[in-house]
């Protein structure tokens, strides 16, 4: 709500002190009652619902006068600004340019807050920034353009949800390093890592296995090769590639274990606690302190404190305790995807994993074994499977059988790594461990390799919406209500929630897409699709190659292309003719009007003179031309008083059935 909702200061205000003053009479009255007082109730929901509110709206850029983007609405629009800032997180590299998300220090030689995106053009020249150095810049602002195409991923509204807001472009000779940098915590994580891998590099791996080995340990995704990431995904376990909960509670179990005895001790449970804390942040600090690491490892700090408590509840309470906590710290995690999953996941594993324990009661210490390792991983895949339906569309079907498979042995692999790290650290030269853990590493990518190419059992581009997410997320609340109390209220939540499920069903599935042209942009090519009853027709410059924004399409209306066709040159849609200019340039057709003109291949022809002679309603200029190109025309139907719309600017043009409309 408070993302969403807008009130003034002063109504914040007064409505808080309202708040506090009737909860703290209700909490005496409560106090002197004999019975339950559900006002008490009812005003202690109130505040938590007001303090999530207040925290989410005080932390909203707009109402922090030293936010960039109130700077950027005034007065940063047109000229370059002198910037200080300093690298927070380095990104995966693109293919042109090298990616980090900065953190300002200084706006034209004043304080200023916010979070910029940093692309730096690759050259053989380019230095590679570490975490903790500060840099200075000459530069614009420059806005992180929105998706150009219909049901894209929005890397704009990615990055705001990061709490980054504005991207500078430049080259290697537009920044220099400052010397003066000063010394924090990230920047001493960020150094350490960096030593660590620089070591790692000296143990002879293979460029996968070193990939593999630095996301594993230390959460650096950046090395890892599409092909790498492609299997692990095909084969369920692309989670062990992030350093996130899976690795914290895998240490935290292991370490548990080990420091079992300290259990019989007199003060061993406070001296244990505060051991497998200390070891928790210690692996954050090697893994460089990002967001993700230090997501996760607060979370298992409450649980590694709910575990020495030795009730089941307080393992609920603990992880409620720290989501209360993460997200007055900062509101935005609840709508990142990892924060979204890791909850999922680790709630589901504490609610569903004692039930399907109980479906096989064994006494073999090795079946038991494995059958807790199977129902972790069941409990675990049915907690984000709504959200791995709706964010990626796909799901592995063998990945119970990788899991049983791998999981077993990441404890292991685990422990290896971070042994290897720590003689690393001491300064000695493991050439045994490092041989035996690259055997183990590769063993560990063929066999993923293996289950990947099995592609029959990976069932892709699955089309899930929101709103199905939402109501079998309630579908799985409802069963959890039902495991701890089975009663009719409960039995009926589930069957009213599977109700649900089947309306939302039968609605999407009888709801039609919209009748349009779309026509996409895409660098050097063209591309236009045509839905009408149901079906797609596709034409392409390029039929050999299906980019990922036309699957992004294909999964959003509901139906697949089944045919690609070559582009046409002319085209007729709800009423409206539409004539392709390619790289020939011939568009006096004889009787022919068109009310659109596509320009496509950048064709060399005057653009007023096409204007005068066929007197369109509007010129379309795709991404396959040149940009200069795409600026001259522009302006000549400025003058001519044309609309004019260029896809790399105000991305696709789509034609609806009954009228126009430019823009996504």
């Amino acid at each position: 709500m408070g993302f969403y909702v807008e009130f003034s200061s002063v109504i914040l205000l007064i409505t808080g002190a309202i708040l506090f003053i009737c909860f703290i009479i209700s909490f005496y009255l409560a106090k002197r009652s004999f019975l339950q007082n559900p006002l008490f109730g009812v005003l202690t929901f109130c505040v938590f619902l007001y303090l999530g509110f207040l925290t989410s709206y005080s932390q909203l850029p707009k109402n922090n006068l030293d936010h960039i983007i109130n700077s950027f609405d005034t007065e940063l629009k047109e000229d370059p600004s002198l910037i200080v800032a300093e690298v927070i997180e380095i990104l995966k590299p693109g293919k042109y340019q090298d990616r980090y998300i900065l953190k300002l220090i200084e706006l034209n030689s004043n304080y200023a807050e916010g979070k910029l995106l940093l692309n730096i053009s690759k050259d053989s020249l380019s230095p590679k920034l570490k975490i903790g150095q500060r840099i200075v810049t000459l530069k614009q602002f420059e806005n992180i353009q929105e998706n150009l195409n219909p049901h894209q991923f929005n890397y704009s509204r990615y990055m705001k949800v990061l709490g980054v807001y504005k991207q500078l472009n430049i080259s290697n000779l537009q920044f220099e390093i400052l010397n003066n940098s000063p010394i924090s915590l990230r920047s001493y994580a960020g150094k350490l890592r960096n030593h660590i891998i620089v070591n790692l590099k000296k143990q002879d791996f293979k460029k996968d296995e070193l990939s593999v080995i630095q996301a594993l340990l230390l959460g650096q995704r950046q090395e890892l090769s599409s092909e790498i990431q492609q299997n692990y995904a095909a084969a369920g376990v692309i989670h062990i590639l992030a350093v996130s909960g899976l690795h914290v509670g895998i240490i935290l179990i292991l370490l548990n274990w080990v420091l079992k005895f300290m259990d019989r001790w007199k003060y061993g449970k406070f001296v244990k606690t505060m051991f497998l804390l200390i070891s928790l942040w210690g692996f954050a600090l090697i893994a460089g302190l990002s967001p993700s690491v230090v997501r996760a490892v607060s979370m298992f700090s409450f649980v590694a404190i709910g575990m020495q408590l030795n009730r089941r509840t307080s393992i609920i309470n603990t992880l409620f305790a720290s989501l209360l906590i993460l997200l007055l710290i900062n509101p935005s995690y609840l709508f990142q995807v990892g924060f979204q999953l890791s909850y999922s996941a680790v709630f589901a594993i504490v609610v569903f994993q004692p039930s399907i324990m109980k479906i096989i009661n064994t006494e073999n210490k090795i079946f038991r074994y494995l059958w807790k390792i199977v129902s972790v991983t069941l409990a675990a895949q049915i907690g984000v499977l709504p959200l791995s339906l709706y964010y990626f569309h796909q799901f592995p079907g063998l990945f119970l059988l990788t899991n049983i498979l791998i999981l077993p042995f990441m404890g292991l692999i685990l422990a290896v790594g971070i042994i290897l790290i720590l003689i690393i650290l001491i300064g000695f030269d493991p050439i045994i461990l490092s041989k035996t853990y690259a055997w183990m590493i590769s063993a560990l990518n063929n066999f993923v390799a293996y289950i990947a190419s099995k592609e029959i059992f990976l069932i892709k581009d699955i089309s899930f919406s929101l709103v199905l997410c939402v109501v079998f997320s309630l579908f799985l609340i409802s069963i959890s209500f039902l495991l701890k109390k089975y009663d009719f209220k409960n039995i009926l939540l589930l069957f009213s929630s599977i109700i649900l499920i089947q309306l939302v069903f039968i609605f999407e599935k009888y709801e039609k897409p919209n009748n349009e042209l779309v026509i996409f942009h895409r660098a050097r090519q063209t591309d236009i699709a045509i839905t009408q009853q149901n079906t797609i027709d596709y034409y392409t410059s390029n039929i050999k190659e299906k980019p990922s924004f036309i699957k992004d399409y294909e999964i959003g209306n509901k139906i697949k292309i089944d045919t690609i066709f070559n582009i046409e040159n002319i085209y007729s849609f709800s009423g409206k003719d539409i004539l392709v200019v390619d790289s020939l340039g011939i568009y006096d057709l004889p009787n022919f009007n068109p009310k659109l003109v596509l320009l496509t291949n950048s064709p060399k022809l005057n653009l007023e003179r096409l204007i005068l002679k066929l007197k369109p309603e509007q010129i379309i200029a795709d991404g396959s031309n040149y940009k200069n190109l795409i600026e001259k025309w522009k302006q000549s139907a400025l003058n001519k008083k044309l609309p004019f719309h260029a896809t790399g600017e105000k991305g696709a043009f789509i034609i609806k059935s009954v009228i126009s409309t430019e823009g996504n």
